[in-house]
């Protein structure tokens, strides 16, 4: 899926040593910066139908050794997919055509509008030194630093 994932080096072998309190930190360390993530996301996307940015969510998983949230552009579809490559990247109708005459495909193109990308670059910087702080607090209190 197109996303943006919001996850740390290091954390999977470093869970294991923390009590759950300590996880606790880190975990929400994660979903904070997840959540805001998507409201960035959600203000920075294409306004034309409100489409694009209804369809940006939050995606959690856990495992039992790490915590991973991402920024979904889209649901797993397929024309979703496409759609929001199209306004991340951009297209263009170069002439030549994989797809038979008559197929209905719209030509002509579609000038980037990188929101995801966007996104990243302004909250990676903040992300890394919230997850940071959150691995140091908790190690701190564990007992470990």
């Amino acid at each position: 899926m197109f996303s943006f994932k919001v996850q740390s080096k290091g954390l999977e072998a470093a869970l294991d040593k923390y009590p759950r309190r300590q996880r606790k930190l880190i975990g929400d360390a994660i979903r904070n910066s997840t959540l805001e993530g998507v409201s960035k996301a959600k203000a920075i996307a294409p306004k034309d139908t409100g489409k694009t940015s209804r369809d940006i969510f939050a995606k959690f998983e856990k495992s039992p050794f790490s915590f991973v949230g991402s920024i979904e552009a889209t649901d797993a579809s397929r024309e979703s997919q496409i759609r929001a490559l199209s306004i991340e990247f951009g297209r263009r109708n170069t002439g030549a055509s994989r797809q038979a005459k008559g197929t209905g495909r719209s030509t002509g193109t579609t000038e980037p509008q990188s929101f995801i990308r966007t996104t990243y670059l302004l909250l990676g910087k903040k992300h890394r030194g919230r997850i940071n702080r959150a691995i140091n607090k908790a190690a701190k209190e564990a007992g470990l630093k």
